[in-house]
C-alpha cells in the first residue's frame, strides 16, 4: 500500500483492520464456504430452494457494511464460530448480531447501534425533537405522556414512573419532569449510550471475542469508545472552571478536571479510601479477638462464554455479567438470611472482580467473632454449589476459603492486591486471573479494563459489609482540618473549643478528619451497630430553608434555586450536612456555577470597568470616604458576636436613628 509520495509502508493485519475494518471484514470471510462433500450435497438438496442456492457471502458482506463500525469484530466472531463449529452456526450468529444491532420497530422506526457517538448524538436531537413539538401541540397531558413512553419503550429504555395518585400536586410536576424529559436530547444520548454500550459488548462475549488470548475483560471497540469519551470529557474539563457564588473574579480558580482527580471517585484516591477502611476494619477485629477469612466465589459454567484457554464454551446460554451480578446478590441474600438467623454478624468488605472473559466472581474479606467461622463457611459454602453440582469434582471449584494467617501477612494485604488491579493497576508485576491464570496484559490497562468492564454492565466493585455510614465518613471530612473543623463543630453547638472535645459529635469528627477509620467506627457506636443507633446521621436539605442556611435569598419555595430539577419537577433530597440529635453542622454550604476562560475574563472586564468609574467618581469629588462622626454612628449600631467571632447590623439601632425621609432623600445612583 502506497502512503504519500515518497515512502511505502506495510500495515500489520491489526491495523489495516483498524484503518479499513470493512475490507479486512470482507477479505476474512471471502474463503469460508459450505463444505462439497457428499453428506453436505445431500443435505443441501433436502433443503427449500431459496435457501439452496443462497448467496451467503453476499448476505454477510451487506451485513458488515450496515455495520461498517463493528466488521470486523463481526467478521472476526464469524470466523472464530465457523472454526470450532460450522457454517450454519456462524451464519445463525452473524444473524443474530444484526437484529441485536437493530433497535426499535416499524412504528417508530430503527436505530442503528453499531454508529459512531456522534451518530448517537444526532440521533437524540431528533428524537427530543420529536418529543418536543408533540408536547407543545397537544401539551402536558397524560396522554401525550402514555404516546412519549411508548415511543421510549420500542427502544427499550425503561419507562419513567409517575407519582400516583395523579390528582396532587406533586403528580402534575412529576408529569411536567417526565414529559421534559423526553424532549431533552442529553437523556436520550445518555440512555441510547447505555444501550449502545451493553449491546455491543454483550454481543463480543456472545461472539467468544473476550478472553485473555484477545480482549481480556472487555472488547476493543468497548475499550477504545471510552477512551475516545474519555479524553473528551478531559479536555472539555480542563476548559471549565468552579467560581463559588460571590467570589472575585481577579482570584485563581480551579479547573473541573482538577477537583474531579481529587474527588473519592477518582482512582488513587478511591483505592487509598478502600484501604483506609480495611485497615481500620482489621484493626477493630484484633482489638475485639475476631477472625479473619478471605473467601472467593464463582459463578456456575453457564455464565462463562469462553474456557480458560480461549475455546468457546458449549454450556455458556448467552448470560450477561449482569446476571451473573445477580445471581450473586441472591446467594448473599439469603446468606445474610440465614445469618441473621443464627445472629451471626460478619463484616468486611466484598470485592467484585471480571474473569478474563468478563463473568463476575467476588472476593470477600469477612471479620467475625472466632467461634462464627465455621457456620459461615458452611453457609456460604452450601450456597455457592447448590446451583449444577454436577459441574464440578470439588467444592473449592465454587466456593474457596482462606482462613487469615498474621504469619504470613495482614487480612488488609489479601484483598489490597485485588482493589490495586482494579482501580489503578500500580505495585503489581503481573496480572493473573483464577480462571485462566497469567495475561499478558499490562496491569495499568487491566485497571482501565476492569474499570470499563463495571461501568458498561453498571456493577458495584466495591461493597463496604457492616461498620457506620461511609457518606457520613465523607461529610465530616469536607469540614475544615484540624482546629477550623473544630471550630465549625462547637460553633454548631454554640459551644467553646475548650469544652466541645468531650462531646460525641466531635470526637467522630476528629476520627474522619485524622483518617482513623477504627475510631470512627467506635466512636459511632462500634462496627456491628445498626444505622438507627448509630451517633450521627446525615441531615438533608428542605429546598425552602436551604437557602437561608447556604446564603441564597430566596422568599418563596418556587424561586429556590434546589426546589426544582431543570425539568421542573422535585428533586431528590441533598445532603446539607450531619445532625447529632437536636444539633447540625451544615458541611456544604454555599454554591458554585461552571464557567469557561472567555466567561471569567468578562466579568473581570466588567469589575474593571466598575472600578475605573468608582475611580472617577472620586476624581470628581462625587464619592467621599465618611467622616469621622459618620464612622462613630455607624459602629454604635454594631453589634460583636464573640463567640463565633463576627459583626452585625443592629438594625433597630439603625432604624432609631434615621428618618424616612431621610432615606428618600438619598441619591443612590451618585
Amino acid at each position: 500500500m502506497r502512503l504519500g509520495n515518497k515512502h511505502m509502508t506495510a500495515l500489520s493485519s491489526n491495523q489495516y483492520a483498524q484503518v479499513f475494518p470493512l475490507n479486512a471484514a470482507m477479505n476474512l470471510t471471502a474463503n469460508l464456504h459450505p463444505a462439497n462433500t457428499a453428506k453436505d450435497v445431500f443435505e443441501n438438496l433436502s433443503k427449500p430452494m431459496k435457501e439452496r442456492f443462497f448467496d451467503y457471502q453476499t448476505w454477510r458482506n451487506r451485513i458488515f457494511e450496515r455495520h461498517s463500525n463493528l466488521a470486523h469484530m463481526l467478521s472476526t466472531g464469524y470466523f472464530l464460530a465457523e472454526k470450532f463449529g460450522n457454517l450454519a452456526d456462524a451464519n445463525a450468529r452473524l444473524k443474530h448480531a444484526d437484529e441485536a444491532l437493530k433497535l426499535g420497530n416499524v412504528k417508530f422506526g430503527h436505530i442503528n447501534l453499531s454508529v459512531s457517538d456522534d451518530e448517537i448524538c444526532d440521533i437524540a436531537e431528533q428524537k427530543a425533537r420529536y418529543c418536543e413539538l408533540k408536547i407543545a401541540k397537544n401539551g402536558h397531558n397524560l396522554h401525550v405522556f402514555a404516546q412519549l413512553k411508548e415511543l421510549a419503550n420500542s427502544f427499550t429504555i425503561d419507562a419513567l414512573v409517575l407519582v400516583s395518585p395523579y390528582c396532587s400536586n406533586l403528580s402534575a410536576t412529576s408529569l411536567v419532569g417526565a414529559l421534559n424529559r423526553f424532549a431533552d436530547p442529553i437523556w436520550w444520548r445518555r440512555k441510547l449510550r447505555k444501550i449502545q454500550a451493553v449491546t455491543i459488548e454483550q454481543l463480543a462475549r456472545d461472539l467468544r471475542l473476550v478472553h485473555k488470548k484477545a480482549s481480556a475483560y472487555v472488547s476493543q471497540p468497548t475499550i477504545q469508545n471510552r477512551r475516545d469519551r474519555k479524553r473528551k470529557s478531559e479536555q472539555i474539563m480542563s476548559d471549565l472552571f468552579v467560581v463559588p457564588n460571590e467570589s472575585n473574579p481577579f482570584e485563581e480558580f480551579e479547573s473541573l478536571q482538577s477537583i474531579v482527580e481529587r474527588s473519592h471517585t477518582s482512582g488513587k484516591q478511591q483505592a487509598a479510601e478502600l484501604m483506609v477502611r480495611i485497615r481500620g476494619f482489621e484493626e477493630l477485629a484484633d482489638m475485639h479477638g475476631h477472625r479473619g477469612e478471605f473467601y472467593t466465589i464463582s459463578a456456575p459454567s453457564r455464565f462463562h462464554s469462553v474456557h480458560h484457554t480461549g475455546i468457546p464454551n458449549k454450556k455458556y446460554n448467552g448470560s450477561t455479567p449482569q446476571e451473573a451480578q445477580e445471581y450473586f446478590n441472591d446467594i448473599w441474600k439469603r446468606a445474610r438470611a440465614l445469618f441473621a438467623k443464627q445472629d451471626l454478624r460478619p463484616y468486611g468488605f466484598r470485592v467484585v472482580e471480571p474473569h478474563h472473559d468478563g463473568c463476575p466472581h467476588w472476593h470477600m474479606l469477612l471479620f467475625m467473632e472466632k467461634g462464627e467461622a465455621i457456620q459461615v463457611r458452611k453457609i456460604l459454602r452450601k450456597l455457592a454449589t447448590q446451583d449444577s453440582p454436577d459441574e464440578f469434582k470439588t467444592t473449592s471449584t465454587r466456593f474457596k476459603a482462606i482462613a487469615i494467617n498474621k504469619k504470613k501477612g495482614s487480612a488488609a494485604g489479601y484483598i489490597a492486591k485485588y482493589i490495586t488491579k482494579a482501580v489503578t493497576g500500580d505495585c503489581i508485576d503481573k496480572v493473573t486471573c483464577s480462571q485462566a491464570g497469567e495475561m499478558k496484559v499490562l496491569p495499568a490497562d487491566a485497571a482501565e479494563r476492569a474499570s470499563t468492564w463495571a461501568s458498561t454492565f453498571n456493577i458495584r466493585r466495591f461493597q463496604q459489609i457492616g461498620g457506620p455510614s461511609v457518606s457520613l465518613w465523607r461529610e465530616l471530612r469536607r469540614l475544615g482540618q484540624g482546629e477550623q473543623g473544630k471550630c465549625e463543630v462547637a460553633n454548631a453547638m454554640k459551644t467553646t473549643l475548650d469544652t466541645v472535645s468531650k462531646y460525641a459529635l466531635e470526637k467522630v469528627r476528629q476520627a474522619a478528619d485524622s483518617s482513623d477509620w477504627k475510631a470512627f467506627c467506635i466512636a459511632m457506636g462500634g462496627v456491628q451497630v445498626k444505622r438507627k443507633d448509630q451517633t450521627l446521621r446525615l441531615h438533608y436539605q428542605i429546598p425552602d430553608i436551604v437557602d437561608q442556611i447556604t446564603g441564597e435569598i430566596s422568599r418563596s419555595e418556587t424561586k429556590s434555586p434546589y426546589f426544582a430539577t431543570k425539568y421542573g419537577d422535585q428533586p431528590a433530597n441533598r445532603i446539607l450536612g450531619v445532625a447529632w440529635d437536636a444539633v447540625v453542622v451544615i458541611t456544604r454550604r454555599g454554591s458554585s456555577q461552571i464557567m469557561t476562560e472567555t466567561d471569567i475574563k468578562a466579568q473581570r472586564k466588567i469589575m474593571i470597568g466598575v472600578s475605573e468609574q468608582i475611580q472617577g467618581w472620586h476624581d470628581d469629588g462625587r464619592l467621599f470616604e465618611p467622616t469621622k462622626e459618620e464612622m462613630q454612628f455607624l459602629e454604635a449600631c454594631v453589634l460583636e458576636d464573640y463567640q463565633n467571632m463576627c459583626l452585625f447590623m443592629d438594625y433597630e439601632a439603625l432604624a432609631g436613628n434615621i428618618m424616612s425621609d431621610e432615606i428618600a432623600s438619598l441619591d443612590l445612583c451618585h
